[in-house]
């Protein structure tokens, strides 16, 4: 296996291990009772931010490591999803 291959194998991981780690805090935010519509609001839009983000996830795999190169990833994004989450979770915890 190429370095390059193997760099790309490496950032799915990586996204695969924020994807987890979202997961987790979804499962968290989904027990909070008493949520405002405020926080639904905000958690039903990060649940598609999720979704957008799973699905980029799956393209990346299919990526060469040129392809992957070209169009970078979605890593700061994951940032900012999880991020947000944690934030709303502090506020409704």
């Amino acid at each position: 296996m190429t370095s390059e291959n193997q760099l790309v194998e490496d950032h799915v991981r990586e996204y695969e291990a924020r994807l987890k780690h979202i997961d987790e805090l979804f499962a968290r935010a989904s027990q909070v009772e008493n949520q405002t519509p405020e926080h639904q609001a905000e958690l039903s839009d990060l649940k598609q931010e999720h979704a957008k983000l799973t699905e980029q996830t799956a393209q990346i795999k299919q990526l060469s490591a040129e392809e992957w190169a070209k169009k970078g990833g979605p890593m700061v994004i994951w940032d900012l999803v999880a991020q947000r989450l944690e934030k709303l979770l502090d506020r409704l915890e």
